[in-house]
């Protein structure tokens, strides 16, 4: 059985429901975590219980142990070596979150948020639990969750990547607060550019958004001031696109990597980050949370295909990594639509394709 993460459609103010025209552009997802190695042999879980025993407070073998018993089907016995190992590491952000996985796979939804909620129970002034669990809450569809942790979060420090998921999340609500948030980070002088860029991308995509509204009633003046706000915000790819991907992820220190494979084959990352059909990628984060986006302005006929690499982690950092791609079709226009997908990376070289988006006809 697989971890089953929801695939968000975001019905927030800011998106648009497709034209009733055969779309040009189709998204579908792929999978939300890399495919399963092949199953554990008796001989292998029986090592890895070796290793528990012999190093009971060791949390690469006690995570392999648990991770092969899930391999393998055997999901009550995942539990227990879970719980095990909670009785040996209490504060441990990656033993609880399993075991909410673990249970969200038995079925038992009720008590998985009981147990991803524990975290910030367990240390309720750490940022970081309260941003694991604000992202457990997103990949279930709560954003209304996401929010109220991530705002508690943003009380106990002022952090930055913080205030822009913070922000992001009510811009996916449709909330006002989202865009002075956008501002405040795209103008502050004490945060670094993997920061005030991707700011500056979602002001310029609200003020697209209210520029389109300002046209709809013939306010002619307030789209022309609405034009100048976006062009000062010196977007690269501009806020009209085919296709624009986001990538964010809740761990800091750990590189994540954004790949797409374009239709003639081409993978666009952070060592090619041109495509051959004018497709671009922006940013390379090799320092945790994101975000990274890629570009089509004008989508080549064919598939794009969306993939997420876990490429390395700093020593002592959060060793599983999880996030969203945020895919959005026909940026800026009238049929604009965007959907998130959740995805899950447990160790470095991990690798999975989340989604894959149809390009049909010409340019």
């Amino acid at each position: 059985m697989r971890f089953a993460l929801a695939t968000l459609v975001l019905l927030s103010g800011f998106s648009r429901t497709a034209s009733a025209e055969s779309p040009r552009l189709a998204v579908s997802r792929v999978e939300s975590e890399p495919p399963r190695r092949s199953r554990p042999s008796p001989d292998e879980l029986s090592r890895l219980r070796e290793a528990v025993a012999a190093n009971p407070r060791q949390r690469d073998v006690r995570f392999a142990l648990t991770r092969a018993l899930m391999e393998s089907g055997d999901l009550a016995g995942a539990h227990e070596a879970a719980e095990g190992w909670r009785s040996h590491d209490a504060y441990n952000l990656v033993v609880v979150r399993l075991l909410g996985d673990i249970e969200t796979e038995q079925g038992d939804s009720a008590r998985a948020r009981r147990t991803y909620s524990s975290i910030v129970e367990l240390v309720p002034r750490d940022v970081q639990a309260r941003r694991a669990l604000a992202t457990v809450l997103k990949q279930g569809g709560d954003l209304q969750g996401a929010r109220q942790q991530l705002l508690a979060a943003l009380r106990i420090a002022d952090d930055r990547h913080t205030a822009f998921e913070l922000a992001d999340v009510e811009y996916r609500l449709g909330l006002p607060e989202a865009r002075p948030r956008f501002q405040a980070l795209a103008a502050a002088t004490d945060v670094s550019e993997a920061v005030r860029y991707p700011a500056r991308q979602r002001l310029a995509q609200i003020a697209a958004r209210e520029r389109r509204d300002a046209e709809s009633r013939g306010d002619e003046a307030r789209a022309q001031e609405l034009g100048r706000e976006i062009a000062a915000l010196g977007i690269q790819g501009g806020v009209e696109n085919d296709l624009k991907v986001f990538l964010s992820w809740d761990t800091d220190r750990t590189d994540i990597d954004l790949w797409v494979t374009t239709p003639s084959g081409q993978k666009v990352f952070y060592g090619a980050k041109q495509g051959r059909g004018g497709e671009q990628l922006f940013d390379d984060v090799t320092t945790g949370y994101g975000p990274e986006s890629f570009t089509a302005h004008a989508a080549r006929p064919g598939t794009y295909t969306v993939s997420v690499d876990y490429f390395g982690a700093r020593p002592g950092a959060f060793k599983e990594a999880r996030g969203e791609v945020i895919v959005i079709l026909n940026e800026g226009r009238p049929n604009e639509t965007r959907q998130a997908f959740p995805y899950r990376l447990f160790e470095e070289k991990d690798r999975v394709t989340v989604a894959k988006v149809r390009v049909e006809g010409g340019v």
